[in-house]
Order: structure tokens, then sequence, then C-alpha cells
């Protein structure tokens, strides 16, 4: 379960949240109006799944060349979408 603080709490235990977060492995939740804001985690936690982010994107696009499914080439995405081929914005 992660730990909860309100964005005024969070804001006047900054340095609390983070060491929670960084050396103590919690996941820190933000609330707005009662309601879910933001989480404070680990760059370590972060890179984890980010990690399996891309697992999954890369799996997912392994399957559908497999199944033979169209697709679209990323330099056709940018242009599309006003970017430069690399994806960056125009």
């Amino acid at each position: 379960m992660a730990d909860t603080y309100t964005v005024t709490e969070a804001r006047a235990h900054l340095g609390e949240v983070v060491n929670k977060a960084r050396h103590g492995g919690r996941v820190i939740e933000i609330t707005q109006h009662g309601k879910p804001a933001a989480f404070v985690i680990s760059p370590e936690l972060l890179a984890y799944y980010q990690t399996l982010e891309d697992e999954y994107d890369i799996a997912e696009a392994h399957r559908i060349k497999a199944d033979g499914e169209p697709s679209v080439p990323h330099a056709e995405v940018a242009a599309r979408f006003g970017l430069k081929p690399d994806g960056r914005p125009a």
C-alpha cells in the first residue's frame, strides 16, 4: 500500500516524501481534493516500470508482425503528426 499525503502535506514534508520513495522504496501517493493527483517513486522503480513497458511493446510488435497485421512505418506516423522522422517536434 502506498503512503498518502495531501498536496499541502507533501509540500510541507517534501524531504521526507522523497526519502521514503528514494531510500525506503515506498510508493508515495499525493492527493488533491481527496483524489489521487501524483505518485512519487524511486528512480529504480521508474526504470523497472519503463523496462516492463518496453518489453510489452516489443512483444506486441512481434505479435502484430507474426500475425501479419498491417502496420505503418514510424516515419509515416511522424509525418502525419507533424513530427520530425525521429519523433521529435518539428
